[in-house]
């Protein structure tokens, strides 16, 4: 008879499982001879957790998520810290069970509201909790537990080097087509004050063949011979393979040719320039694709987009050689795709390319532009690319909530405004008097100026008691900024005879003061009894112009601005700490005055899209339904259905005898998304209907772009455009004046090359003034608040981060990929420091890319990584300060990040009891569970086991 001892399977678990022999017995206090202090059951084994809908009901009926109370233990001699422990586990795990609920289906968005309004106060409750907590044998931190803390976000280095995109793709050896025939460009440069030009002009080479290497060669000899160290280079990318199906088989070919590039190679005391002898105009246009329901399911949000920037030579052989054929495509870019939509888009005079851009999309479950973490839900980014379509800077404007961008304008100067709509948190603004609260949703207008670096100079965030929105800005003269907008309620100070109805329209002017903060000089509201918006705004002089959309019909104001412009001795911080009188010159004050208004009529379900000054006469564009819109001189028919128009009006807007109307359109409804002119010429994108302009349909649903002559009628060049999964919808468009030339041949940018960014970390990250965080040197020891300045660089800060540590916390610029990023560590070995979020929805760890948490040095004792400061071991917890229930990534993300935290409590009351019940670990040394009882489905099955071996041996 085959006999078989159920504790050889008990055994074989407990070994498995890294059990010992007292908690496979169930031994939950010090009862065994090893035992040195009491250790109380834990809950999670003890099964003494409430229900999860118990917890959730508890969660949003307001009662605590903390209650140290009710985990204390009975057991005598007991050490407090479990009570503390189990405190900690039953908060985070009420925290699962609200997020797991959100995550039920068919849960009420009211419902939603209400669990995460729960799991925002659980979250601040239970960080309030551990940041206080005394423990005797053991540390927690919300944070993670480091050695150091470098951050992952941090601002650029200067990057002297250049590579454009592949320009030939081919042999080495052979001649580059786009280098045949009268090919010149120049090259500009700039050291120790003295700018001088070196001419490139490839009909020097004169029998050489024009391959990479020969032309490459050329240039450097022109350059050194010249006396500069700034060079060019090739930049070769080695051919893939390519794989083609025969037979229904795949067969690897060789692949056609390398692809090829030029590298610039700058100095840092060269200021270099490109630029060409003949230039046209360019044309860039953004486009949104992608088939917004790909599985046909209305209920279902899958729709998977990309962004694209592509460049279009509008010149023709007026521009000269690499000027290209009307509508011949120079590139295109596609854009991050985080990038939810751009909302506009403006030529700079330097030649590059301004976007506003929302981000709201998650990609990989983050959300970020160009390496910047978004703070909220959506933000708006500035974006600037060179006219080769190289990305130069990218600012967010670093809202906490949602923000959204609704306008863009770019001053001859290089400064930059940027407007829109916000809700909830935008630390740092300058608030008005009547703005909805941070717990708001409902939105308020914002504004925010920038230099021509990128650095934000101001922001100003003003609403009134309903929602409203900036929708269009202009830069005027003597400093001031125009906005329009609309609003549900009157604006504070606003004056005007609108009869409020739903949105109305709104005029603000605001000037940079003696102190540098943004002053509103006035706001005019106007329009009718329904809905009223403002589309865009132009200045000449002091005379403004207003084209709005009220009562569906377009309108134009005009308006005339007198700016009392002053010069006042203002005292001011110097570069050297002292305090010095200075005289600023500033708009003080400005008057409004009302001048003609005119109705171009109803646009019947249309939109006015746009206003443009060009040649000392106003221009107008937007699209559709009525046949007779109220402008003189139509050149061209409208085709049915909706249709572009563009007008061409005097600026004095009362006088109709200048006028020129041309519509634009097929026999479908046509839209206009962006409008642009030069030189007399229109530029208009959209969405194309059916048979638009005799171009043959492509995808599924296309756009459209056009160049059309507004004197004339005669449409230049036009385009259908399709894109990602036979979707294109364009969403701007923005025309250089010279953007087109031979530099496009090379890949070339033309304008300065800014080798070098901005060093604030206001302007290189998400982060804004007034962000926080915390950090102290002890446990339970006070925390010191570490705000962000505007001026701040990583110096500046590393400075105030080693002040505020005591000289205990080593501070550090390292490089990080193409960025200079933070690094904190400890100054000794004995030194901890605990890195911890900002209060009041101010904190800028997340945009900083710090981890947050401890830091501490580490020695091995018996085999075991401890901290070198002698204290107990430290357990992170790694909760942020937020987590989103609203979507379901932002649910899932809250599963696996409470989930975590969790089983840090598990594993520092494992290792707790571990240590008073006299048991060692190794960390050499692979660890399983060393607590817990044996599962019952497990002891069930060993009895199953022996019962089968006693029938098979005829025991029993």
């Amino acid at each position: 008879m085959i006999t078989f001892d159920t504790s050889t399977l008990l055994s074989y678990y407990q070994a498995r499982n890294g059990l010992t022999s007292a908690a496979a017995a169930g031994v939950t206090s010090a009862t065994t001879s090893k035992s040195k202090t009491p250790v109380p059951e834990a809950p999670w084994l003890s099964g003494a957790t409430p229900p999860a809908t118990e917890l959730v009901r508890s969660a949003l009926n307001g009662r605590k998520f903390v209650d140290e109370g009710a985990s204390r233990t009975s057991l005598k001699g007991a050490s407090p810290d479990y009570s503390k422990l189990f405190a900690t586990y039953q908060a985070l795990n009420t925290l699962l069970a609200v997020a797991n609920r959100a995550g039920e289906k068919r849960v009420a968005d009211s419902e939603i509201a209400r669990l995460q309004t729960a799991m925002t106060r659980g979250l601040s409750e239970v960080s309030t909790y551990v940041q206080g907590l005394s423990l005797d044998q053991l540390r927690l931190t919300t944070g993670a537990v480091m050695t150091s803390d470098k951050a992952k976000v941090g601002v650029p280095k200067a990057n002297y080097t250049y590579t454009t995109d592949t320009i030939y793709s081919g042999q080495f050896g052979d001649p580059v087509p786009k280098f045949q025939g009268n090919v010149s460009f120049d090259v500009a440069v700039k050291t120790f004050g003295v700018t001088k030009t070196v001419t490139m002009d490839l009909n020097e080479m004169g029998s050489t063949p024009r391959t990479m290497s020969n032309v490459v060669e050329y240039m450097n000899g022109k350059m050194k011979a010249a006396g500069y160290n700034t060079a060019f280079a090739v930049q070769r990318t080695a051919g893939q393979e390519r794989t083609v199906q025969v037979n229904g088989k795949p067969v690897a070919l060789p692949a056609t040719g390398d692809d090829f590039a030029l590298k610039v190679k700058g100095d840092s005391a060269e200021q270099i320039s490109f630029s060409a002898p003949t230039t046209a105009p360019a044309v860039y246009v953004t486009t949104k694709a992608g088939d917004p329901d790909p599985d046909k399911n209305t209920l279902t949000d899958d729709g998977v987009y990309e962004t694209t920037l592509t460049k279009y030579s509008a010149a023709g052989t007026g521009g000269g050689a690499g000027a290209g054929a009307p509508g011949g495509k120079v590139f295109t870019e596609t854009l991050q795709g985080t990038i939810s939509s751009v909302r506009k888009s403006v030529a700079a005079a330097d030649g590059s390319i301004y976007m506003l851009a929302d981000v709201a999309t998650q990609v990989d479950g983050k959300l970020d532009i160009d390496g910047q973490p978004i703070k909220g839900e959506s933000d708006v980014a500035l974006l600037k690319y060179d006219s080769a379509g190289h990305l130069l800077f990218a600012q967010s404007l670093g809202a906490t909530d949602n923000a959204s961008g609704l306008s863009l304008a770019v001053a001859d100067d290089g400064s930059v405004a940027v407007a829109g709509s916000v809700s909830g948190r935008l630390q740092g603004s300058v608030d008005g008097p009547l703005n909805s609260g941070s717990g708001s949703t409902l939105t308020d207008s914002f504004v925010t100026r920038y230099s021509a670096n990128g650095d934000e100079q101001w922001t100003v965030r003003r609403g009134g008691l309903q929602e409203d929105e900036a929708t269009a800005l202009a830069f005027g003269a003597d400093g001031v900024l125009y906005v329009g907008g609309r609003s549900k309620s009157d604006l504070p100070g606003s004056v005007g005879t609108d009869p409020s109805g739903g949105w109305d329209a709104y005029l603000s002017a605001f000037a940079t003061g003696a102190d540098g903060k943004p002053k509103a000089l006035f706001t005019q509201k106007f329009g009718s009894a329904a809905n009223d918006s403002v589309s865009d705004i132009v200045v000449n002089g002091s005379q403004v112009i207003v084209g709005s959309k009220e009562d569906g019909s377009a309108v134009l104001r005009s308006f005339d601005v007198t700016a009392n412009v002053v010069t006042e001795n203002v005292t001011q911080l110097n570069q050297y700490g002292a305090y010095e009188s200075v005289p600023v010159t500033y708009t003080k004050t400005a008057t409004l005055s009302a001048g003609a208004t005119r109705d171009l009529g109803s646009l019947k379900g249309g939109e006015l899209v746009g206003l443009k000054i060009d040649g000392g006469q106003l221009y107008v564009g937007g699209y559709t339904a009525n046949n007779l819109m109220s402008i003189n001189g139509a050149m061209t028919a409208p085709s049915g259905g909706m249709d572009a128009f563009v007008g061409r009006l005097s600026l004095d807007i009362s006088d109709n005898s200048a006028d020129a109307l041309t519509y634009y359109g097929g026999t479908g409804d046509d839209t206009v998304t962006g409008f642009d002119v030069k030189n007399g010429t229109a530029w208009v994108v959209g969405s194309a209907g059916a048979n638009l302009d005799g171009l043959p349909t492509v995808g599924t649903k296309d756009g459209y772009v056009a160049q059309l002559n507004v004197g004339s009628g005669a449409v230049d060049w036009s385009q259908r455009l399709s894109g990602k999964d036979g979707y294109a919808a364009p969403t701007s468009v923005a025309v250089s004046a010279a953007g087109a030339s031979a530099l496009d041949l090379f890949g070339l940018p033309s304008g300065t090359m800014e080798f070098k960014q901005s060093d604030r970390i206001t302007t290189a990250t998400a982060a804004r003034a007034g962000d926080t965080f915390q950090i102290r040197t002890r446990e339970r020891g006070p925390l010191t608040t570490i705000t962000i300045e505007a001026n701040d660089t990583l110096e500046t800060l590393a400075d105030k981060i080693k002040r505020a540590s005591g000289f205990r916390a080593k501070v550090e610029t390292v490089t990080n990929g193409d960025n200079r990023v933070l690094k904190i560590s400890p100054a000794l070995n004995t030194a901890t420091i605990e890195v911890v979020a900002g209060k009041g929805g101010t904190d800028v760890l997340t945009a900083l890319g710090l981890s947050g948490g401890v830091v501490r040095a580490t020695k091995t004792e018996s085999g075991k990584t401890v901290s070198a400061d002698g204290g107990g071991q430290v357990y992170g917890l790694q909760l942020p300060p937020e987590l989103d229930l609203t979507t379901e990534a932002g649910r899932k993300n809250a599963n696996v990040v409470i989930t975590r935290a969790l089983s840090q409590i598990r594993t520092a009351y494992r290792e707790t009891s571990d240590a008073a019940k006299g048991i060692s670990s190794d960390d050499s040394k692979t660890s399983g569970k060393t607590d817990g009882t044996v599962p019952k489905y497990l002891t069930d099955q060993v009895a199953n086991y022996q019962a089968a071996l006693n029938r098979l041996t005829g025991g029993g």
